[in-house]
Formats: structure tokens, C-alpha cells, sequence
């Protein structure tokens, strides 16, 4: 595996239908997971940090008899996962014709949420509101988790906030009056142009919803031959912030159809807040200490608090992927820069896997050639702070 940069790939497969922050790169994921599947007994594929779905959804591609497993804390990932995963049923040609005649005679109903107005055109609320009266009127949970990750796509492109960054940052009021409202036909037309590639019917899907740290403790010793991941690089507020992406859709998405621990939608940073780095949930051990003190050195006294929550957390995720997987650990990774000082998450986390008894097979990088966030981000003592331009791939085997 020389070559891994897929530079020309465009999402123009089911990794595209619902957009989702810093997802991996489906084809990267694919070839890696087709050399250890070729040369090796796999039976079980595990992602704690699922997002998107991308690995978990590649290894079913690859043998639809695997048991899957997966986790993460965010209802939207949740969702868009279970969809790529289950698919959609027979019936629904017939349930998107019954969809968009909902949509024609959708009723008036009172439905809001704290700040709709700052976020949404009222015409576009109008238009949204129909489309989700429409959805909760299909009987087929899997035909309308695809419809609501459908929607999720028209919430994000019609709402009031910038579409060049992750966080919610409101538009200028002339770019938000001139949008045109072609809500439901752009609803349509994405329904019709990406149920056909919802055909895979994994058969044996575990989705855990929640905080890793905690779910999983639900998972045996060596029960799982191959993890394979792309965890967080930070904590979200201050890298990437999945749960603020997020936040618009899930208010407007039924909440029978999100599986819920009753937190989510307290405000719009609070999936951030309970990620991973989020809170201070555990202390270094001296080991962690020792891998992360040359950064912490260089690094402001003022910044180092989110530093030290993160990998705290993380450290503690890496003891349970190591205690749950019999074989293989796959992890991308990121090198993220805090106060100027670059902090190598690939080395650090590869020694601590070889700590743990896992050795290192190889390791992989590729330049990542589209970005939503600019290669020049933040600026420190007014010079510009470079964003993560590369990322990389490390393979693990249990010694």
C-alpha cells in the first residue's frame, strides 16, 4: 500500500448522500481493511468512534456476514449510519411517492425551537416543516431514517448559518435574503438521485449511542478482531465541532426517529461538551504523562487544560480498544497544533498501542487535498497558524 492519497475522489458514492464533518476517505478505508480481510481470519470490525460510518460501512461492502459494531456519542451519526448499514426496503419507490404527496398536503402545525427564527428564514421554515410532517408520516423506520439524513443535507444548505465552517456562524443578512427557496424540490431530487445506493442490508449491526468511555464496558475482552477508527484529534470545541454541525438538524429530526439520552438538544455545543476532552473525566497516568510532557513544555500554562483532558480521555479509550481487540487496530490520525507547538497525536498514540502490547505493521500518510477548513486558520502573535494539511493511517498487531 504505496499509494493512498485518492486524490480524485469526490463522495459521489453513499459517503456523500449526508454531509458529515472530517469523515474518512472511503477508498483509504476499503483498501486497508481488503489486505487484512485477504490475509487474515476477520469476523468482527469495531469503530468506537464510528461518525459517519465510513469503516464500519466499507467491512459490511466486504463481507456482509461480519459482525459490525460501533459507537459514538452523536444522534446524527447515529442515524446516518444505521441508514447506510440497514438500507432502505423494497417499498420504497412506493414510500418516496407517498412522501412527496404528503409533502403537497401537509397541514399547518405549531413546531419551533429555540432561535428557529435566527436560523431560518421564515418562508424556509415553512418549506422544512412540510417535508418533515411528510417524513413522520412513513411507517418504514429505515425508509425514513434515509429520508431524514436526506433532510439533514437541505437543513444544513438552507439555514441562515455559513456553509464554510462546521460551527454555526450566521450568514451576512444580504447573503441570507437573497437565498432562493428551492427547499423541496432540492429535497426531491436528492431522494431521488441516492435511494438506489442504500441496497446494503448488513444482517448483523451493533450501534451503541453514548459516550465510548462508558458503552464501552458492554463489549468482552478480545471480542472484536479488528478495530478500526478515526477518533477525534482534540477536544471538538477547539478542532472539529461534530455535535455544533450537527445541532440544526437534530432539533428539526423527529426525535422518535434519534435514539436520545435526553442532553442532546440542551444547546448547541453540549455533544461537544460531552465528547471526548470535553469535561475532565480522568487523570494521566504516568505513562500518558511521559508521552505528551514535551509538548505540555512548550505549551502556554493557560492552554494546557484542554490538552491534558483530551489525551487523559483518550488514553483511557486506547486502554479499552486494546482490551477489546484480539487482532488488528487501524487508527487515522491527525497531528493537531496548539499554541504553535505541533503535537505528533500519531507517534504519541503509536507508542502507546506498542505499550499495550500492540506492534506497529506500518504506517501510511496522505496529503489531504479538500478541506472545508482553510490551510491557514487562527492567528498567533498575528501570524497564521497552519490547519492539519496531512493525515495519517497506523496499523497495529496484537504481539
Amino acid at each position: 500500500m504505496t499509494d493512498i492519497s485518492f486524490s480524485n475522489y469526490r463522495k459521489n458514492d453513499i459517503h456523500g448522500v449526508s454531509l458529515y464533518p472530517a469523515t474518512m476517505i472511503a477508498p483509504v478505508q476499503h483498501i486497508i481493511l481488503a489486505n487484512i480481510f485477504n490475509e487474515n481470519n476477520i469476523s468482527s470490525v469495531y469503530d468506537p468512534y464510528h461518525g459517519s460510518g465510513t469503516a464500519l460501512f466499507e467491512a459490511a461492502k466486504l463481507d456482509l456476514n461480519c459482525n459490525i459494531t460501533g459507537c459514538d456519542i452523536n444522534p446524527l451519526a447515529h442515524l446516518i449510519t444505521y441508514s447506510k448499514l440497514k438500507g432502505v426496503t423494497q417499498k420504497i419507490k412506493d414510500d418516496i411517492q407517498s412522501l412527496f404527496d404528503f409533502i403537497e398536503k401537509a397541514p399547518e402545525y405549531d413546531f419551533e425551537f429555540h432561535n428557529i427564527n435566527k436560523w431560518f428564514r421564515a418562508d424556509i421554515i415553512y418549506s422544512l416543516k412540510k417535508i418533515r410532517w411528510a417524513i413522520t408520516q412513513i411507517s418504514s423506520k429505515r425508509n425514513r431514517a434515509f429520508f431524514w439524513i436526506v433532510f439533514a443535507n437541505i437543513i444544513r444548505k438552507y439555514s441562515n448559518s455559513r456553509s464554510s465552517t462546521y460551527k454555526l456562524h450566521i450568514k451576512d443578512i444580504v447573503d441570507i435574503n437573497k437565498l432562493q427557496n428551492n427547499v423541496i424540490r432540492d429535497f426531491q431530487k436528492q431522494v431521488e438521485n441516492n435511494y438506489q445506493k442504500f441496497t446494503l442490508k448488513a444482517p448483523n449491526v451493533t450501534l451503541l449511542k453514548g459516550d465510548i468511555l462508558k458503552m464501552s464496558r458492554k463489549l468482552g475482552d478480545r471480542s472484536m478482531d479488528l478495530t478500526i477508527t478515526s477518533p477525534p484529534y482534540g477536544d471538538n470545541g477547539t478542532t472539529v465541532p461534530y455535535g455544533q454541525f450537527s445541532s440544526l438538524a437534530l432539533f428539526w429530526i423527529n426525535p422518535k426517529d434519534l435514539n436520545l439520552e435526553g442532553w442532546e438538544l440542551d444547546n448547541y455545543s453540549k455533544i461537544d461538551r460531552m465528547s471526548l476532552g470535553g469535561q475532565c473525566k480522568n487523570a494521566l497516568t504516568a505513562f500518558g504523562k511521559t508521552l505528551i510532557a514535551p509538548y505540555l513544555n512548550q505549551i502556554s500554562a493557560d492552554k494546557q487544560p484542554k490538552v491534558i483532558n483530551f489525551f487523559a480521555d483518550y488514553f483511557v479509550s486506547l486502554d479499552d480498544i486494546c482490551r477489546v481487540t484480539d487482532k488488528y487496530i487501524v487508527m487515522t490520525l491527525g497531528n493537531r497544533t496548539v499554541d504553535r507547538i505541533n503535537i505528533n497525536l500519531t507517534e504519541i498514540t503509536s507508542q502507546y498501542l506498542e505499550f499495550n502490547g500492540f506492534i506497529l505493521v506500518e504506517t501510511l500518510s496522505r496529503d489531504i487535498p479538500v478541506k472545508r477548513t482553510p490551510r491557514k486558520t487562527s492567528k498567533v502573535g498575528n501570524e497564521a497558524v497552519s490547519s492539519m494539511n496531512e493525515e495519517f493511517v497506523i496499523i497495529h498487531n496484537r504481539q
